[in-house]
């Protein structure tokens, strides 16, 4: 059976648009084929802040040949110094590359010749890039040539810190010929670093108000815990009394460090999980300084005269009202130094919260020293401690010199001009009470 032909002309043109189409496919598959000449990229830089110069590591694994590649960075990087370094990577063995290079605007772009061959590992280290200011994440584009193909792709994304004011203080003092010749002696550069002064101060704030809210929340709780077990050791019930005894003996006869692994290592141990740090430092420190206040409002309170007592009763005031309002006011006046001396010592004492695991102050400054090997961050830390006991010993001590003047009923005759001093406090039942005392005497004689 022979095709007539007409036929043999249909064949031949179905036969043509076949071969059309075949090479219209093959001819769009090979950008998409292209775009495969790099796997495993990765995209890397080493600097963590802004505003600086960092070196870029491009590695990549070459499937397909490739004449060049164009690595594209965003707007706000400086590349005006850079320098490159090309390498192939054949297993562990380095093997030189040979290329020339250009910046055209935002992109550096690299030509190889010969070309970079499939099967190796391509690293790329670009130096002497400067960050912008602002930090955030960012991709950078890659344009390369496979085999005369142009191919397109971006970098997996890559992130840093914004440059904030502490580092540009910090580099600004780099570049002093003071801070260089400081630095020289070893003791200074150790301990006072100037650039770890600046850097790690901001830092060490998050500890200083963690350590005064410790503070500021547990010495209430202590003050009220205090006035309790002070009571409770001058009841007129032996059981309360020993209770109290024990309680106070064991915690002032054991170191608060103790108390706060047992507080913290201990009890989750036993079962009582799930605490979190910061209310059970201030449990702990509540309950170890409850127990020296307790002492302190027991001597205060026995300081004062039963004469106070007497008054208070011929006043018509019960035994409750009378502490409340007579016999109190007065304890707080006299043990008020004794009580700040406490607070400054609990203050203190929040740094040995820092082997548990609660960061503050201590713990802030550990992890900065230990980080960076220099142990400036103490320094630091020491003087966010000045700023609180300082003043407050100076005020304790002009405290008790004025409570002495009150006491003895002197004159200040230093720096006033023999002119007596005006009472600091108000006028108050005490007050009153010290009159009806007088007068009791009076008509007792």
């Amino acid at each position: 059976m022979t095709m007539s032909r007409a036929g043999l002309r249909r064949v031949s043109l179905l036969l043509t648009a076949s071969a059309l189409a075949l090479m219209f496919l093959m001819s769009t598959a090979v950008p998409a084929f292209a775009a495969d000449a790099l796997q495993g990229t990765t995209f890397t830089l080493n600097q963590t802040s802004g505003g600086k110069p960092t070196r870029f590591t491009f590695s990549t694994v070459v499937t397909q040949q490739i004449d060049s590649l164009a690595l594209g960075f965003p707007e706000g990087f400086d590349l005006k110094a850079i320098t490159l370094d090309v390498v192939t990577l054949d297993g562990l063995k380095r093997i030189p590359v040979t290329f020339t290079q250009s910046v055209e605007g935002q992109s550096v772009k690299l030509v190889f010749d010969p070309p970079i061959k499939a099967g190796f590992e391509l690293r790329v280290q670009i130096y002497q890039v400067v960050l912008p200011m602002e930090g955030g994440q960012y991709n950078a584009t890659i344009d390369y040539v496979s085999a005369g193909v142009p191919g397109h792709t971006t970098t997996p994304p890559f992130s840093f810190d914004t440059f904030t004011s502490v580092q540009a203080i910090s580099g600004w003092l780099d570049e002093q010929g003071w801070v260089k010749s400081w630095n020289s002696v070893k003791f200074l550069n150790l301990f006072m670093q100037p650039q770890m002064m600046v850097t790690s101060a901001p830092i060490l704030f998050t500890g200083w108000l963690m350590s005064i809210a410790l503070v500021g929340v547990a010495f209430p709780f202590a003050i009220a815990g205090g006035l309790l077990l002070a009571f409770a050791k001058m009841s007129k019930l032996w059981p309360v009394r020993f209770i109290s005894n024990i309680y106070i003996n064991v915690i002032r006869g054991t170191p608060l460090f103790l108390q706060i692994f047992i507080a913290f290592v201990g009890l989750p141990i036993a079962g009582m999980t799930g605490i979190p740090l910061f209310p059970t430092g201030v449990i702990v420190l509540a309950l170890n300084s409850s127990a020296y206040l307790a002492e302190i409002f027991r001597a205060g309170i026995q300081s004062i005269s039963k004469g106070q007592f007497e008054a208070a009763s011929s006043l018509g005031m019960s035994y409750p009202k009378a502490m409340a309002f007579v016999i109190i006011p007065q304890t707080v006046k006299r043990v008020l130094p004794t009580m700040t001396s406490e607070f400054i010592l609990l203050f203190k004492d929040t740094a040995l919260l820092s082997a548990v695991g609660v960061f503050e102050l201590m713990l802030y400054s550990n992890s900065i020293a230990t980080r960076s090997g220099n142990l400036t961050p103490f320094m630091v830390a020491a003087v966010y401690y000045l700023i609180i006991t300082v003043p407050l010993i100076n005020w304790v001590t002009g405290l008790e010199k004025r409570l002495a003047i009150s006491e003895g009923g002197q004159a200040a005759s230093d720096n006033t001009g023999g002119r007596r001093r005006r009472r600091w406090w108000p006028a108050s039942a005490s007050a009153e009470a010290d009159r009806q005392a007088s007068a009791a005497q009076h008509e007792s004689r």
